[in-house]
């Protein structure tokens, strides 16, 4: 007849002493708690499976309560009588647990928005920060609320189209569609693809991006409106007697100047100015990878350290700030307006277009003209032209070029053919 085995109480477990050796107090169904000589109290089960003894761990008491460790025990009792070894049971949960583990921590990293920020800080010294930014800054506006939380391999191709084809049929501040935001942003989610197969071989991903881009609306490239070489003097007389603030007509007056792009005049900062050698070392644009050294004319170095006390102060700060918060950029408008109040259809970038045609009408060297406006070029010869700089001839053409526009200024203007 099998021993009468009366349950374990609480009470009886709490008062249960170390001995000079280990003991054991059964609770009944295999359960009984092991008391060690160093007091700690372990819970334990013996049972048979197929015929094989079998030695179960349930914890440390009371880390594991008298009644959890009968949950424990009846749980075992059910796997054994389905032919289960419950120690391989356990292992199969903890293995199950991790594996869950990994693929959240999977899912949490590989989010589109945790990819588009690494990609973000990948790009830092390939490109310029003013592009590694812009894309960002695109991502959080159009991408982000979106899909920003769902990971990359969640992401349906069609969805992606989607918000591509919604962005291409919306219109900016200027009433144009932005169908050419709606491909760039395109071409920067499939870096994003690109970057998460390349971190994680086991994604494959295809990327859906290669193929939308074809299907969505054809970007118009439009030209640059700008006035044609003889109205330069009506332009310079009514920027002369243009009313609006001084850091608008500034900006126009160093675009003229230097050629340079409407973008590199509002991302400069004092710091890149060298006043006492009148260079301007801008910022990289788009591909560049090296600072191009702009000479500045005499009238260019006035016209910034007047301007100095509206702006200077901090190296960081901008040169040509918003005129309504100086930490902001000035919008890309105001220099078009500005223009459009004077009279004229022409936007910002067209006055580089002027600048150009400027210099090749006074005849000044067309190559000597390129490298001053840092325009890029595949033939070799030229590269080799552009690496030589030519500063002193640009500088000298420089120095003639805002002279002649002086003269536009005063109305005393000489014709004259650049040696």
């Amino acid at each position: 007849m099998a021993k009468l085995i009366t349950p374990l109480v609480t009470k009886q477990i709490d008062n249960a002493k170390p001995m000079g050796k280990k003991y054991s107090l059964f609770d009944g169904g295999g359960l009984y708690l092991e008391i060690a000589p160093t007091g700690s109290k372990l819970w334990r089960m013996k049972a048979k499976l197929n015929g094989n003894a079998l030695q179960l761990s349930f914890g440390k008491y009371p880390d594991v309560s008298l009644q959890q460790a009968r949950k424990k025990r009846d749980d075992a009792r059910k796997l054994i009588a389905d032919g289960v070894d419950p120690r391989d049971a356990k292992r199969e949960q903890v293995r199950k647990k991790l594996e869950q583990e990994a693929e959240k921590v999977l899912h949490d990293e590989n989010t589109f928005q945790k990819i588009a920020f690494r990609l973000h800080a990948s790009k830092q010294g390939r490109t310029t920060d003013y592009y590694r930014n812009k894309m960002l800054r695109q991502f959080e506006i159009h991408l982000f609320p979106v899909i920003g939380e769902k990971n990359i391999r969640d992401i349906e191709g069609k969805e992606l189209f989607d918000i591509f084809k919604a962005i291409a049929e919306k219109t900016n501040k200027e009433g144009k569609t932005m169908t050419y935001m709606a491909k760039k942003l395109c071409q920067w989610t499939a870096e994003v693809y690109d970057l998460a197969n390349v971190e994680n071989s086991s994604f494959n991903l295809n990327n859906p991006c290669r193929s939308i881009i074809k299907l969505l609306p054809k970007h118009e490239t439009e030209h640059m409106a700008r006035i044609g070489f003889n109205e330069l003097p009506q332009f310079i007389q009514a920027l002369e007697a243009y009313g609006g603030h001084v850091l608008t007509k500034s900006a126009i007056w160093m675009l003229l100047y230097t050629g340079m792009r409407q973008t590199s005049i509002r991302r400069a900062t004092w710091s890149d100015f060298d006043l006492n050698t009148a260079i301007w070392k801008r910022k990289p644009e788009k591909t560049d990878k090296a600072i191009h050294e702009i000479p500045l004319p005499e009238q260019a170095v006035k016209l910034l350290n007047d301007i100095n006390l509206l702006t200077g102060g901090n190296p960081d700060n901008l040169v040509f700030p918003s005129v309504y918060e100086n930490k902001l950029q000035m919008s890309e408008a105001a220099i078009g307006q500005a223009i459009e109040r004077m009279g004229f259809a022409m936007t910002g970038h067209g006055l580089r277009g002027v600048v150009s045609t400027g210099l090749n009408e006074l005849g000044f060297n067309p190559r000597l003209v390129e490298v001053q406006l840092g325009h890029k070029k595949s033939d070799a010869i030229e590269a080799a032209y552009n690496d030589a700089k030519h500063f002193a001839e640009r500088k000298k053409m420089m120095q003639d070029w805002a002279n002649y526009l002086d003269g536009l200024r005063t109305g005393k203007i000489i014709p004259f053919k650049a040696a």
